[in-house]
Formats: structure tokens, C-alpha cells, sequence
């Protein structure tokens, strides 16, 4: 049995047929958008940024980075990179790229060229984040958060977490950061890289992957986690959300949170492939938006424009649901 048919079996969704593969998007409240497939081994997570009216794809499998214009639904450049490229991010002037071979792309958003192409020695370099005036990378196997300074395109700080640091967030000077192997949350004090462990997530069989801060409250979760609030400078959990399954990603936009979620058995697989979005108010009330149709993974996740935006490598496309 060829791969693709194989994990298709897995998670439970139908492939399209060759009558059917022109068919424009699989989530029928959404607009779809061609982007690139080919999301390959090692789901990226991180392949969507929006910077104003323009979105920005990382293809993995091409290595190579798109830009998109949102209005017209078009590709206005292409940037190739020298390896297969896992994540993208936008801020502080540039793009920023990321490929498996822990290099870090700086990209002129303007002129869709690279302008620096930084080595940053990593074990396994996993995503990228904007805040607190810097660039922060991932080392997945290495139990690090890696930070590098825009001004001198330099690593200034490596800041020991735990196993498996998947996701950050935010806020002036303060980031917190979810380790997915030991489902750990640490913030971070950026003004003096010094972090503090602040309380587990899940529990021995749950990988909590994904953080958004919404309010007074950082929200987490991931595999085997439905939605969990805590206190984000105690650690202190206050309550979980039942989401109806587990949520693949989780991003703040219209004062709610949007969580894609997936099925218990396809959470087992560890597939990034949704059944539907659920919007969670700041009450806790719970309502379907959307649905998929077919086979849907989510390998990034954003808001802006109005619209929360999913970013789907394997068959191609960006999706667009309204806020």
C-alpha cells in the first residue's frame, strides 16, 4: 500500500479521486486559497504568517517560501531556500525563515529576496516566534529556546526549558513558552533570558503543544489536552474547556479563541488532520464554525483581516473563515 493511501487508513478521511482533485477547498464555510503541497514527514506547524494584506507560506517540501496577496487569492513572489523549509514568521522588518538544517532566513518582505542567512547549530531547530523586540527559535531536541538579536543577526541567548519546546506567546517583556514531551510551562523574562518553571499540563500520555493568551488567561493544548486555561503568572490551572476532541492549534482573534480540533483516534497518530473549528468565548460556551469535508491538516494557524486563517500543506490550500 503506497504511503499516502496508508495514513489516509490511519486517520479515517478520504483521499480525493483524480475527478475529484480539482475541487477548490474542503471546509465549506471557508474560502480556499492555492498555496503549495507537500508537507512531507515531520508535520511543520508553523507554515502561515499574515503581515497586513499579505500572507506568507512556508512550502516544506519545495524549500521554498510563498507570497501571497489575500485580496486577489494570488502568489505575487517565490523565495527558494537551500533545504526544506518548516516554518515561517513575520516582524521586526523582515520575514524569517527556518529550514531543517537550523538555518535561519532573514527575508526582505519588500524585494522577496534573502538578505541574511544565519547558522544556528541546533540539535533540531523547530519553529520560529516574533516578540519582546527579538527572534526566538526552537531547539526541539535540545531543550532550548534560542534567541537572536535583529540588529546584529546573532544568537545572544540559548535558554534552557524542557523537553521539547513547541510553542510561545507574548506579552511586553514577558514570554511564556509549552514543552510538549514533558508538558511543562515555563515564562520567560526577556529583559534578562531568565526563565521560570510555572506548573504541567496533561498527563502522561498528552503532549500539550499550543499556547494563546486571551485576556488575563494563557490557554494550552495539544495531544491528548482539550483546552486548558491557567493563570499565566502562577501557572495555577483554573478550568478546562471541552472542545468536543483535541485541539491541534489554538489562536486568539474577535475576543474568542478558534481551536481546531481532531478526533481521539486521529490524536493518537499524532496527524494534524481537523474535523472542525470550534470558537470558544471568553464564557466558555462552545460553537462549531466550521466543518471538514474530506481531508483537512492544519499546519499553520492565524488571525488577520477580520479572519481566522489555516494553512493546510498537504493538499495546498489557505483557508479563510470570517471572525
Amino acid at each position: 500500500m503506497k504511503l499516502v493511501a496508508l495514513l489516509a487508513v490511519i486517520v479515517g478521511v478520504a483521499l480525493p479521486t483524480a475527478a475529484s482533485s480539482g475541487t477548490v477547498g474542503r471546509i465549506p464555510q471557508a474560502r480556499a486559497v492555492r498555496a503549495c503541497a507537500g508537507a512531507g514527514p515531520f508535520w511543520p506547524t508553523m507554515t502561515l504568517a499574515l503581515q497586513g494584506r499579505t500572507a506568507w507560506v512556508a512550502c516544506k517540501e519545495q524549500a521554498r517560501v510563498v507570497r501571497l496577496s489575500l485580496p486577489a487569492g494570488r502568489k505575487t513572489a517565490t523565495i527558494g531556500l537551500d533545504g526544506p523549509v518548516t516554518a515561517v514568521a513575520v516582524g521586526l522588518g523582515s520575514v524569517w525563515a527556518l529550514d531543517t538544517g537550523s538555518t535561519l532566513y532573514r527575508i526582505d518582505p519588500h524585494k522577496a529576496r534573502v538578505t541574511k542567512r544565519i547558522q544556528l547549530a541546533m540539535r533540531a531547530a523547530y519553529n520560529i516566534w516574533i516578540g519582546a523586540g527579538a527572534v526566538w527559535v526552537a531547539d526541539d531536541q535540545g531543550a532550548a529556546i534560542v534567541r537572536v538579536s535583529p540588529s546584529s543577526d546573532k544568537v545572544v541567548a540559548r535558554i534552557s526549558v524542557g523537553d521539547g519546546p513547541a510553542d510561545m506567546v507574548f506579552r511586553a517583556s514577558q514570554a511564556w513558552v509549552v514543552t510538549h514531551r514533558d508538558n511543562t510551562i515555563f515564562r520567560i523574562d526577556a529583559a534578562t533570558n531568565v526563565p521560570t518553571r510555572l506548573g504541567i499540563v496533561g498527563g502522561s500520555n498528552a503532549a500539550a503543544e499550543r499556547l494563546a493568551l486571551l485576556g488575563d488567561a494563557l490557554w494550552i493544548t495539544g495531544r491528548g489536552v482539550s483546552l486548558v486555561e491557567m493563570d499565566p503568572a502562577t501557572g495555577g490551572v483554573r478550568r478546562t474547556v471541552d472542545v468536543g476532541g483535541t485541539g491541534i492549534d489554538v489562536v486568539a482573534a474577535a475576543g474568542a479563541l478558534w481551536v481546531p480540533v481532531r478526533t481521539a483516534a486521529v490524536d493518537r497518530t499524532g496527524f494534524p488532520t481537523m474535523t472542525a473549528v470550534r470558537r470558544v468565548a471568553a464564557d466558555g460556551s462552545v460553537r462549531t464554525v466550521a466543518t471538514a469535508r474530506g481531508r483537512v491538516d492544519v499546519h499553520g494557524l492565524a488571525a488577520g483581516l477580520g479572519s481566522v486563517w489555516i494553512a493546510d500543506n498537504t493538499s495546498g490550500f489557505l483557508y479563510r473563515l470570517a471572525t
